[in-house]
């Protein structure tokens, strides 16, 4: 069990390796203000296959605030070299934009020895994957992720994906990057609900397996969002680990990592329908919220558990999200049918058994809850918790 109460320097400039020993395994190069060691670095992860083009993809506002900068260093390095502008936000997560995307790089000249650099948050990321896996079979890509969500979360599971008519993430695969580079000097500029929203997968991640984290995550989070760089960077250390200790049991994500899909059933149906008004996180947060009046629905869990879910979101971190007014229960319940955790016609559930544990049912930890108690347990929760 990884020691979240160690204290950890992180000196500005100093790069640190770390190796998570996933299924297919990448190294994450991590640390404040490391800019300076990218290239290097690059260089000698592709001096065993040199590469003939690099496209570096970003969006325009992510490009504005520091992306040209750090696109010239690569420019000066790699003298063929493209940049491609992707729509903001969930939007670029369409068919259409990563078919304009594929015929673009292969109208450049794209090919098994070129690089993709995504340069950006977790939809940049997820477009920019699933083109690397798509062209020619699989092509190399290396993951700059710039908000804290992307950083501490998104580029450990290697799942890239669009979204389709019927909901979040119904289309992608598993295509892994040939590094990641965290550098938390950019999620500093993140607005104080993105932050937030980042600091949300690591709560869902003590309550499920990393009890011991939640304790640290109450001293850690600053309510107003203002860290310094030691102490933003270590928040973002330990997010990570938070994670890993979980993906070292199984880093498929099928078997005992499927944990970590506890409250996204919930909250992939309540993000696509809220139409980009409410992030991820805060998605997630309503979709913990739910999953855990359903756990004590079943007598899984009791209030006491419950309401460790309302402490953590909406008094330590204050992560106070309202639901847009034209969802209602019934179209989350009928949206959450697309869910890429369905087996048939049967929305299966991960839910809590205690805090740091969750419940396993017949074989595996996707549980079958009849319809008629999940549409009781939304309904409820839709009139007496949804917007405090």
């Amino acid at each position: 069990m990884f020691d979240y109460n160690q204290i950890i320097e992180f000196d500005p400039g100093t790069l640190i390796r770390m190796d998570l020993d996933l299924e297919p395994s990448f190294p994450i190069f991590f640390g404040y203000d490391i800019e300076d060691h990218f290239i290097d670095t690059l260089k000698q992860a592709v001096s065993h296959n040199s590469v003939d083009r690099v496209f570096f993809l970003t969006d325009a506002f992510i490009f504005d605030l520091f992306g040209g900068h750090f696109y010239e260093k690569i420019k000066q390095a790699f003298t063929t070299t493209d940049i491609y502008l992707l729509p903001r936000g969930e939007s670029c997560k369409t068919f259409e934009v990563l078919q304009t995307l594929c015929d673009h790089l292969v109208g450049k000249g794209v090919s098994k020895r070129s690089l993709l650099i995504a340069f950006g948050g977790g939809s940049v990321g997820n477009i920019t994957g699933l083109a690397a896996g798509l062209i020619f079979r699989g092509i190399r890509f290396i993951e700059i992720p710039t908000t804290i969500t992307h950083q501490t979360d998104g580029v450990l599971s290697n799942k890239q994906a669009v979204n389709g008519k019927h909901g979040k993430n119904n289309f992608g695969l598993y295509h892994a990057p040939l590094l990641a580079w965290a550098d938390t000097r950019y999620t500093e500029h993140e607005p104080l609900r993105f932050k937030k929203s980042g600091i949300i997968e690591g709560i869902k991640n003590g309550l499920i397996d990393q009890q011991a984290f939640l304790p640290f995550l109450e001293r850690a989070i600053r309510q107003n969002g203002d860290y310094t760089p030691q102490q933003l960077t270590d928040l973002c250390f330990k997010l990570i680990r938070s994670k890993f200790e979980i993906l070292k049991k199984d880093p498929t994500e099928k078997h005992y990592g499927i944990i970590l899909e506890y409250g996204h059933t919930f909250a992939h149906a309540i993000e696509w329908l809220s139409k980009d008004t409410l992030t991820h996180g805060e998605s997630v947060s309503f979709g913990m919220k739910i999953a855990a009046e359903l756990s004590c629905k079943l007598v899984y869990i009791n209030d006491k558990a419950v309401n460790l879910h309302y402490h953590l979101i909406d008094d330590v971190l204050q992560l106070r999200p309202r639901l847009p007014e034209h969802l209602n229960p019934e179209t989350v319940f009928d949206t959450m049918y697309a869910d890429n955790k369905r087996i048939g016609r049967d929305v299966r559930y991960v839910l809590l058994k205690n805090i740091g544990q969750c419940k396993k049912g017949d074989g595996d930890y996707l549980l079958h809850v009849d319809k008629a108690i999940v549409k009781g347990v939304l309904e409820n929760f839709f009139t007496n918790f949804a917007n405090p």
